[in-house]
């Protein structure tokens, strides 16, 4: 009876141990997964030889999935590293491109060989957007010219009104 209680932590162990990875990444989990069987296993094993299969198992579940767990993390953080180098020169790689067709360019443009209708197209379209904004300016100073004639004119009619409406009354 306190064998199938033993083989029931186990079971409950492995279990909390292989749910409590879910949010790590695969190697860890494989290898939490990994090492609480085969520690489990080789525990049991190893506890028959004392008749304490059942404790031998949990220990070895334990002991397996933490070694496994973290041997599983350092493989993760391994292939991130070098996915992140990977990365980082194919961004140089692309760059250092990037500028050979730049320096190209510019080199044909300064002996006259080359202007490229895509780049006489956006300056181009610098030039129309420049000039555009010149124009929404101007209309915006005009808009505003034009508002402070108003203001001044009506400012204007209502000191007459009242001066007249003052005299209309008697002078009070």
């Amino acid at each position: 009876m306190k064998q199938k209680s033993y083989i029931t932590t186990v079971t409950g162990l492995a279990i909390l141990l292989i749910t409590g990875c879910e949010h790590a990444s695969s190697g860890t989990t494989t290898g939490a997964t990994a090492g609480a069987l085969g520690g489990a296993v080789l525990g049991a094993i190893i506890g028959h030889q004392s008749d304490h299969a059942a404790e031998g198992a949990a220990l070895g579940a334990a002991i397996g999935a933490a070694g496994g767990g973290a041997y599983g993390y350092r493989k993760d953080v391994q292939r991130a590293e070098a996915d992140a180098a990977a990365a980082q020169r194919a961004r140089e790689r692309a760059h250092y491109r990037q500028q050979q067709a730049e320096n190209e360019r510019r080199r044909l443009i300064a002996i006259g060989k080359s202007v490229e209708d895509p780049e006489v197209l956006a300056a181009r379209q610098r030039a129309e957007a420049a000039e555009a904004e010149v124009t929404r300016l101007r209309k915006e100073q005009e808009d505003a010219i034009r508002r402070a004639q108003q203001l001044k004119e009506f400012e204007e009619r209502e000191i007459r009104a009242r001066e007249e409406a003052k005299a209309l009354r008697g002078g009070y």
